[in-house]
């Protein structure tokens, strides 16, 4: 696979666990928010609810999955574009 193909890849694999980790977070935050540590350690009618039939655990599962899965594409990508990065840090550091 050339450089180019990968770095499509990478990018739309980066774009699709953005989302996920965006949508799962915002349902963990607005739709299924946490107990707290109250009565039985926070096992309260919110840690029995289900959103699109999955649990809050579920969500948290997902969010965490994808969450890591970005930011190791997105320290592959930086990798796949040092030549460029070292390049334009040269670039600006001559400007007076």
């Amino acid at each position: 696979m050339n450089r180019t193909a990968l770095n499509v890849l990478i990018d739309v694999i980066s774009f699709f666990a953005f989302l996920a980790s965006t949508s799962s977070g915002l349902v963990l935050w607005q739709v299924l928010p946490g107990a707290g540590y109250g009565f039985r350690g926070g096992r309260t009618v919110v840690a029995e609810q289900l959103f699109l039939g999955l649990s809050r655990q579920d969500w948290l599962d997902l969010h965490n999955g994808t969450s890591l899965l970005l930011a190791g594409l997105i320290v592959l990508h930086i990798a796949i574009h040092w030549r460029w990065i070292r390049s334009l840090g040269k670039r600006v550091g001559r400007c007076p």
